[in-house]
Parts: structure tokens; sequence; C-alpha cells
């Protein structure tokens, strides 16, 4: 009975024990917790911005040990700056997402149960196509607990995109030399962000060696640790937009700007098609020299000491080369296989709505009946002639027949 007692009394000790353990032992295993803030103010609009979730990644160990240089960090979280969530799960695994924020004085997001280790933490922004920078966050034995981080919320760089104003596709603009310039008109310096990349990335620094960027192969130029609204200057534009010196954007401090310039003489191109008259079949094959107008008259367009000529492709379909505007003409020296040359010149406009516009040249078979039920097409070719340089031929038998006729009578006159 005293043994049964005993026994009793030991199992009650040890379960009130274990109540008491059970929760510090949950506690401990249940890690740090982030407070993270998710207010700010918008430095462009001015309106207070509350950012609703941060995702977090938690960093593999291989990937995190060499994290505690500084530089390191910095090349890390750049490396994810412009990725997708995606992207950043491919690489470290599953994105976790916090509480939704509440405002207690400003807003915060919790984050509980972390384990040991280094964090990749973004916020969750409304605009997929321009995430928010990603910060880190390291818990180890001496983080406090919970850790609060007031993480940077607008990016921290500035990035210019330069493009072609007439170009209908707005291609972009590589190697535009620019200076960057303060509200006092004081040129900034820079030192390379990498010196082995090809980026134009550049990090501010009041001692720097650069004065003079350019724009890479993406027509862009991005400035890091700007500490003032700048403004870019173009001081070595491309060959054609030699107007563009002194050009200047507007002032902004981080975000993105685009600049669009527009040649000095703008380009643009013309489209066509070559069917067939009768059943508007594509023609493959047929061959096309371009002549421009001149003061003195139309003039075959060279094209590296060659003349400028265009094919038609199997859907019939070819357009030129970006041309200066102005007026030109499309001569056929090459028609499809069994049909008729057409001699009749074309004429197009280059403008800055040319791209957005498409002619259709029609070639006849032999045998086939031209328009208004012309049974040869035999009188539109002289026709033509006149029209397209080649008056030559005209003039040529018209010749012919003069010396014919005064053969003739030098004949009769002899007799």
């Amino acid at each position: 009975m005293k043994k049964l007692n005993k026994n009793l009394i030991f199992s009650i000790v040890f379960m009130v024990i274990l109540q008491l353990v059970t929760p510090l032992l949950a506690l401990a295993e249940s890690g740090n917790s982030l407070r993270i803030n998710t207010n700010y103010t918008d430095e462009d609009s001015g309106k207070e911005i509350v950012v609703d979730f941060v995702d977090y990644w938690k960093i593999p160990e291989d990937k995190a040990k060499d994290l505690s240089d500084q530089n390191k960090q910095r090349d890390f979280v750049k490396s994810y700056e412009e990725k997708s969530n995606e992207e950043i799960s491919n690489d470290l695994g599953e994105m976790k997402t916090s509480n939704k924020s509440e405002k207690n004085g400003m807003y915060f997001a919790m984050i509980d149960g972390l384990e040991k280790g280094v964090y990749l933490l973004r916020y969750r922004s409304d605009d997929p196509s321009r995430p928010y920078i990603p910060f880190l966050a390291t818990i180890d034995e001496n983080t406090e607990n919970p850790l609060t981080i007031y993480p940077k919320k607008a990016p921290d760089t500035l990035t210019l995109t330069k493009r072609d104003g007439d170009d209908p596709e707005k291609k972009v603009l590589p190697g535009v030399g620019f200076i960057v310039v303060n509200e006092k008109g004081e040129t900034l310096k820079f030192n390379k962000f990498d010196e082995k990349s090809d980026k134009a990335e550049f990090v501010y620094n009041k001692d720097g060696k650069i004065s003079e960027i350019f724009t890479d192969k993406k027509g862009q130029i991005k400035l890091y640790g700007l500490t003032e609204k700048v403004k870019f200057k173009e001081t070595k534009p491309l060959k054609g937009y030699e107007s563009q010196v002194g050009k200047e954007s507007e002032l902004a401090k981080t975000g993105s700007i685009e600049i669009l310039n527009k040649k000095d003489n703008p380009e643009n191109y013309f489209s066509f098609q070559k069917i067939d008259g009768t059943n508007n079949n594509p023609l493959e094959g047929a061959v096309f020299k371009v002549q421009e107008k001149t003061k003195d008259g139309y003039k075959d367009l060279d094209d590296n000491g060659k003349v400028y000529t265009l094919t038609s492709s199997k859907d019939g379909e070819f357009k030129t080369k970006n041309l200066p505007y102005g007026d030109y003409r499309l001569i056929e020296t090459k028609a499809p296989q069994g049909y008729i040359p057409e001699l009749e010149s074309i004429n197009f406009n280059i403008s800055e709505n040319s791209h957005t516009k498409k002619i259709k040249v029609k070639n006849y078979k032999p045998t086939t009946p031209g328009p208004k039920g012309e049974n040869n097409r035999l009188s539109k070719r002289v026709d033509a002639m006149a029209k397209t340089g080649d008056a030559a031929i005209y003039l040529i038998l018209l010749l012919g027949l003069i010396m014919i006729g005064c053969g003739v009578k030098f004949v009769r006159a002899k007799e």
C-alpha cells in the first residue's frame, strides 16, 4: 500500500512538472519573431503607403555562410532585386508570408517561429513589375526576440533608359554619354558598381573617378546611393542625334526615367506585298530597286555602293529599311517566274506614320486580261517607260524609225 502511494505521488509530481515545463519547451522551440515596419511615406507623391504582407525565404546554409561580409550582403541582395517570387523560390526554396500588417502606432507585420539562420525578406508589391528591394535579417543566439526591423522602403536606385523616339518600336540606344548634375548644377562623381560587368551601374561617391557615364547595351544607366535629386544631361549623342547635346531629364532621386530622342533627320519604313492580280495569291521572288526623289528627279538609292533593292518573300511581303523622310518609288527589275514585270513605278512617302501603311503590288500572267478588259498590256508597258526612267528605249525606237525613213528617202533620191 505504501509502495502504491509512493508511485502515485511520484506520478502526480511528474505530471505537475511536465505541465510546467511543456510551455517553456514549446516557447524555446518556437524560435524568434520578426516585427517588420510596413508603412512609409512615398517620396514622390507624399502619400503614406501601407504594405499588407512581407514575403520571406530562409537562405540555405551553403549560400548564407559568406553573408557576414557587408559587401557580399549587398551583392547578394542585388542579385535578387528584379527577380520574381517564383524565381527566388527556385533558388532559395519555399516562400512563406508574414501575418497581415496591423496598426500599433505604426503598421507592423509579424513573422513568428523563425529558426536560426539568414532570411531574405521583401515587401509584397501591388505591381509585380515593380517589386520592392529585398533585405536581409539574421537570427542567431544573440538576436533580440522579437526583432523589430525598419527596412528601406523605396528603391535606392535611379534608372535611365534611352530610346529612339522616331522608331516605331522605340528601340534602345546604347553608348550615349551623360553627366549627372544636382539642383545646384554641380556634376556628381561615381565609381563603377562592378568593374567586371558590362552593365552601366554606378555608385555615387563624392571622390569618385567617373563623371561621364554611358548607356549600356540595354540603353540604360543605373545609379546607386544618391543622396539628393539629380538630372541626366546628355553630352555624347549618337551619330544622327547631334542636336540632343545638352538635353536634360527631369529631376529625380529614385525610380525610372525614360528619355526619347528624335533623329536630326527622322526615319521610318514602308511595307509592301506582291500578289497575283487575278486571285490575290502572294508572289515570291519579285525584285525591286528603290529610287529617291531629289531636286534633279528620281535617282537610284545607294546601299553601300550598290543599288538598294528589295525582294518579295514567300508570303509576298517586303519592306524598306528605315529611310529618311521623303518621297520614294519602287521599280520592278525582276518579276516572279511566269509573270509580266510591272513597269509602272510604285510611289510611296516616308513620314511619321508610314510604318502603319502597306501597298499591294500586282503582277499578271501573259495570258491574263488586264484591268478594264485589256487583252494585252503592251500599251501599259509603253506608257510606263516614260515614268520609270526607261524612256531611253522609247527614244531609241523613235530614232530607229527616223533613220529608216531617212534611209528610204536617200535610196529614192539616188534612184
